[in-house]
Formats: C-alpha cells, sequence, structure tokens
C-alpha cells in the first residue's frame, strides 16, 4: 500500500497545471465559428443551446473523471480498455488514436488563416509551421515547462473572451435573449435548437484529455477529477456569456453563419479586437496545439512501454522529453501543411471509428465495481453501484446520439473508409499481440493482477 501512495503521490503536475491544460485543450477556435452557424439553426436561444450542449459533454465525460478518482494510471483511454476491456482491444484502441495527430495540421492551418485575416502581407503557412516547431521545442523540454507556458497561454485565452462579454454586455440588446415563449427564441422550433446542440457538443468534452497526463500528477486521484469538474463553470461562463453576446451585438439576419468576430469587431474599438483576435481565436488554437502534443504522448510512451509499438518510442531525453514520440508528431502534423493536403475531412468524418471506441471505453469502466472492489470502494468519487452504472447508461444514451448525429451525414465512401480503418486496427492489435510482442503492464491497477 505505502508503494501504491508513492506511486500516487509523484508526478509533475498539479491542479493548476491541469486546470490550465484541460481549459487549453477544450476551448478551441469552434468557440469563435460556431457560435454563427448555431445562431442560424436556433436564433436567440444560442445561448441555452450552448448551455445543453456543456452539461452534454459533461454526462459523457462523467464516467471517465469518476474512474480517474479510483488509480492512477498513465494511459488514458488506452490503459483503461486494455486493463477492463481487454488487451486486444487496447491494441486496437492505441493504433486508431495514432490518427489523431493529424489534428495538429488543422491548428497550424486555421491559425495561418487568422493571422493572414488579420494582416494579409504575412505568410499564414508559414506561421502556422513556425508554431508547429516551437511547441514542438516546448514540449521537448518536459512536461513542467509545458504546462507553465500552458496556464499563461490559457490565462490569456480566458480573459479575452471575458473582456468581449464583458464589453458586449454594455452594448448588447437582450430585449429577446430570454423571451422563451417568443417565436424568434427558437427560430426553427425543437429541430433546429437540437440540431445547434449537437453542433456545439463537439466543442465541450476536449477536457477529458487530461487523463492522459495520469502518470505526471501529483495526487493524480483527487487532482485528475477535481481539475476535470473545474473546467465545466468556466465553459457555462465563457461559452454561454460568448454565445448570448453574439447574438445580442447586431440582428440575426446579420451574424448568422458569421464567425463571432463580426461581432467583435462591432463592439471593441480597433486596439482591443487586434487584442482579442490575439487572446481569443489565435489563443485558443495555440493552447489546444501545445497541450495536444503533451496529451498524445501518455498512451503511446505506455502503448510502446506495453509492446504495442517499438519499445523505443518511449525514450525520454533529459529534461523527460518524449523525443521520438513528440518527433513523428511534428512531422505527421507539418507534412499536410507542406503539401497544402486538406486532412479535415479524414479528421472529422472518423466519426464511426470514434463511437465504436467510445462505447469500449464505456463498456470497460462498467467492469470497475466488479474488477475493482477494493479500489472502487475507496476511491474519492466513489458513489452506490447503482448510481455509477445509472451515469455510465446516460453517458452510453447521450453518446449514441452525438454519434448517431454524425454517422448519418456519412456518405458510402466515408463510412466504406471507416470500416476499413476499423478492420485494420483490429488486424494489427491481433496480429502483434498473437506475434507476442506484447507485455501488458498494470501499472496502478495493481488489483487487477
Amino acid at each position: 500500500m505505502k508503494k501504491e501512495s508513492t506511486l500516487n503521490d509523484s508526478g509533475v503536475l498539479g491542479f493548476t497545471e491541469l486546470w490550465a491544460l484541460g481549459i487549453g485543450q477544450v476551448i478551441g477556435a469552434g468557440v469563435i465559428t460556431l457560435i454563427g452557424p448555431a445562431i442560424g439553426l436556433t436564433g436567440y436561444s444560442v445561448w441555452l443551446a450552448y448551455f445543453i450542449a456543456i452539461i452534454i459533454g459533461a454526462i459523457t465525460n462523467l464516467p471517465i473523471i469518476i474512474f480517474s478518482s479510483v488509480t492512477k494510471y498513465s494511459g488514458g483511454d488506452y490503459s483503461i480498455i486494455t486493463m477492463l476491456g481487454g488487451q486486444k482491444v487496447g491494441g486496437m484502441y492505441i493504433v486508431g488514436f495514432s490518427l489523431q495527430t493529424l489534428g495538429l495540421s488543422l491548428f497550424a492551418t486555421a491559425l495561418g488563416m487568422y493571422i493572414t485575416s488579420m494582416f494579409p502581407i504575412i505568410n499564414g503557412k508559414l506561421i502556422g509551421i513556425i508554431f508547429l516547431i516551437l511547441f514542438y521545442a516546448i514540449n521537448l523540454m518536459g512536461l513542467a515547462n509545458m504546462a507553465k507556458v500552458q496556464k499563461i497561454m490559457s490565462a490569456i485565452l480566458v480573459a479575452a473572451l471575458l473582456m468581449f462579454i464583458i464589453v458586449g454586455a454594455t452594448k448588447a440588446d437582450f430585449s429577446q435573449s430570454f423571451s422563451f415563449t417568443s417565436s424568434i427564441f427558437f427560430s426553427n422550433g425543437s429541430k433546429g435548437f437540437w440540431a445547434a446542440v449537437m453542433l456545439l457538443v463537439y466543442s465541450c468534452q476536449g477536457y477529458k484529455y487530461n487523463v492522459n497526463y495520469g502518470g505526471q500528477t501529483k495526487n493524480a486521484t483527487k487532482n485528475l477529477p477535481i481539475s476535470m469538474l473545474a473546467v465545466i463553470p468556466v465553459l457555462m461562463i465563457v461559452y454561454t456569456g460568448a454565445a448570448l453576446i453574439g447574438s445580442a451585438i447586431l440582428p440575426l439576419e446579420v451574424v448568422a453563419g458569421q464567425p463571432l468576430t463580426l461581432a467583435a469587431k462591432t463592439i471593441l474599438p480597433n486596439a482591443l479586437f487586434y487584442a482579442f483576435m490575439f487572446g481569443g481565436p489565435i489563443m485558443a488554437l495555440l493552447t489546444t496545439m501545445n497541450s495536444s502534443y503533451g496529451a498524445m504522448v501518455g498512451p503511446f510512451v505506455k502503448a510502446s512501454q506495453d509492446g504495442w509499438f517499438p519499445e523505443k518510442l518511449a525514450s525520454m531525453n533529459k529534461r523527460g522529453g518524449a523525443y521520438i514520440i513528440l518527433t513523428i508528431q511534428l512531422i505527421v502534423g507539418l507534412v499536410p501543411v507542406l503539401l497544402n493536403f486538406s486532412v479535415i475531412k479524414i479528421v472529422s468524418n472518423m466519426m464511426l471509428i470514434t463511437s465504436v471506441y467510445n462505447f469500449l471505453l464505456f463498456y470497460s469502466l462498467w467492469q470497475v465495481p466488479k474488477k475493482m472492489p477494493t479500489k472502487w470502494a475507496k476511491a474519492t468519487m466513489h458513489t452506490n453501484n447503482v448510481v455509477y452504472y445509472g451515469i455510465i447508461i446516460a453517458a452510453i444514451f447521450v453518446q449514441g446520439l452525438i454519434g448517431w448525429n454524425s454517422i448519418k451525414s456519412l456518405t458510402t465512401p466515408l463510412a466504406i473508409f471507416n470500416i476499413v480503418a476499423l478492420l485494420l486496427c483490429f488486424i494489427y492489435a491481433i496480429t502483434r499481440h498473437n506475434s507476442h510482442k506484447t507485455h501488458v503492464d498494470t501499472e496502478g491497477m495493481l488489483e487487477l493482477s
């Protein structure tokens, strides 16, 4: 028991660092780009749609938040699925997880677009590449240094969005913003409202990736769940506030489908507008880019140590930076940008794979009270088993709605792509496991041994 306590107390990340990482991971440029389209779907009720989306995101994240209070583990979802759902399934998951490294190229491309929109003479692609390399270098300096940078950037991000909300509140017309019975509050009825919720919910779930830092967290079973729960009120204020102001500054027909920058330019003096652009959409991309490097390291290091990839991949430099994994991430992020590839369709249409993995995760979490009874009984967020199973059922139901909303839009070629990708991941996992190259370590989940 003493050994396990020492394991749980070790690490470089505390609550503040984790909170900043969670905020930076979840608040992306989506808050700037999605509110306008959501206004087009549901009108003045867009702030309520964001509020519901935040709650739905919290429901899907709650099972893993609860589990993070049970035991310390370093591989995020990979470790949970491997230990509780099966080793081959865990191998299948981590191979598919590799595709998420493509997200770095999207952040770099979007960053370049924002910079070019502000300063047309600047080469946006070059800026995106520079920041990809910069955050690569920062992450090479170790997780503690990366987290220090993230705290500063997350503070700037939240401050910029709060500035937009506060200044906007002094100039907005809220006469229709709370008229629940008005015909224009839900401009397209319940169908439009729920379409807006489903559009916005994707920007409300990213803080769950804090679990990928479990191996580097001090007092993980306390700090991990609390840090993720503490992100939720920040989203309530920032997301609903931004949506409320965005729909109350200009006529709906003007802001519908437009980015939040249109409302910002209307209410902010020129100097403050540029400060908002830097601290808002640009900083949102920078925080997500920085934390994406770090969030992917934990699962890949653990999977490499377990034999799913060559163990050399888990090598660390003197500062604790996983230099091989980070270099692979940099290359995967750079190539599409340099070659002008459009990877957005691949990333945004991995919905079937994502949904399958989420259901595998929930199935694995369902096993906790049975397979880890002692640890479960001592968990910081322990609850009655009936309540726990009820939370997982609610998460499965909500995730099913999200998944179905995404999958139904898949074209036949994209559906085939998803299925083939799943099969390839499964074949690789079986082949690797049957070749006896895997040697999965239960790490903090000692009760499973």
